[in-house]
């Protein structure tokens, strides 16, 4: 089976997205699918990360999307078509699911985990913790749509199912920083501060990307820091979340991949529709999350503190974190989507 998905990263939006379409895109390899992603260059050229996972990479065309209708053009005339199309983009809605219906005789999904428009589509994929999905997505979808909601769907890579898990160990001996792939906040530089507020002797360790545009100020940093070291472009993070002892991060699609590792987290909101994902993980014992918004090195010192100083609370955080996320979720996303039934009209 041929399946197009379409997705986009740029600095502001971050590699969320792409990452998670990666990630389903594997799996949908992995059971026997042709894969294409497709892109618009906005300010980060996606191909070498499409084509390092093994997928086919599509740009069809320059900047952001500025309408529904025209993308859906643009994405028309730069395939020949699939049997299987799943868009993962906020500016895509019903308008674009109905342009491409009328054009092909694909098949189509749609992940999404804002339910704030309508999606005409066969499949939703919610991969965020909802206590009540149903309720969540009324009157957003076709009323003959499947709705794949959950952590048990979170779209992890390959690796996360058998990856080692984090070691619960005493004191904590280091710490890893994760803000998204571009980090447009610039929230590891504050994290650095929250560090350095407190003292912390360990080491610490930074992942990012060449897309983050504070990269050389951050790389400056570490040249005065011996115990600091910066990683860069990593396709895959559970060795990372892994290895240290407490991590510090922003939401998004690593909260789960922290999650899976069973990593102690204290989770920074970076975005306002991590607000109702990351509250109710507090809430269920899975994470500490920051109430600043945007957080400071203040409010993140004060978090790190507590938890450095309180191993049984990390020792809770990891193993109701590891119930929550087994990283089998691309999979089972991908066998649905490969054999659902055929293509109702919304």
């Amino acid at each position: 089976m041929d399946v197009l998905i379409r997705a986009d990263a740029c600095a502001a939006l971050g590699l969320g997205h792409l990452k998670r379409c990666l990630s389903l895109a594997q799996a949908l390899r992995a059971q026997g699918a042709a894969v294409t992603l497709a892109w618009r260059r906005i300010d980060l050229d996606c191909s070498p990360m499409i084509e390092a996972a093994g997928v086919n990479s599509l740009c069809i065309g320059n900047g952001p999307v500025t309408g529904e209708l025209f993308d859906a053009r643009d994405l028309l005339s730069a395939t020949n078509g699939a049997s299987l199309i799943v868009a993962d983009h906020y500016a895509l809605g019903e308008r674009w699911h109905r342009a491409v219906r009328a054009n092909t005789n694909a098949r189509l999904a749609a992940i999404d985990d804002l339910a704030d428009r309508p999606l005409a589509v066969d499949i939703a994929i919610d991969p965020n913790f909802s206590t009540d999905p149903a309720a969540k997505f009324a009157g957003r979808l076709p009323e003959n749509a499947r709705l794949l909601a959950g952590p048990q769907h979170a779209l992890l890579g390959p690796g996360y199912a058998d990856a080692p898990r984090c070691p619960q160990r005493e004191p904590v001996r280091s710490v890893g920083i994760f803000m998204g792939g571009t980090d447009a906040a610039g929230l590891s530089a504050v994290a650095l501060d929250a560090l350095e507020q407190i003292g912390f002797p360990g080491t610490i360790e930074i992942a990012t990307t060449q897309g983050n545009p504070h990269l050389d100020a951050l790389r400056t940093r570490a040249t005065s820091r011996p115990r600091l070291a910066i990683t860069l472009d990593q396709p895959d993070l559970a060795d990372f979340f892994a290895r240290h002892d407490l991590q510090i991060g922003a939401g998004g699609g690593a909260t789960w991949e922290r999650c899976c590792i069973g990593a102690p987290t204290l989770a920074a909101i970076a975005a306002d529709n991590q607000r109702p994902v990351l509250l109710p993980l507090q809430q269920m014992g899975v994470l500490r999350v920051l109430a600043d918004e945007p957080p400071t090195a203040a409010a993140i010192a004060t978090g790190v503190r507590e938890l450095i100083e309180n191993p049984a609370l990390r020792r809770s955080l990891a193993e109701r974190a590891k119930a929550l996320v087994d990283g089998r979720g691309a999979q089972r996303v991908a066998t649905a989507l490969l054999s659902s039934a055929a293509p109702s009209t919304p």
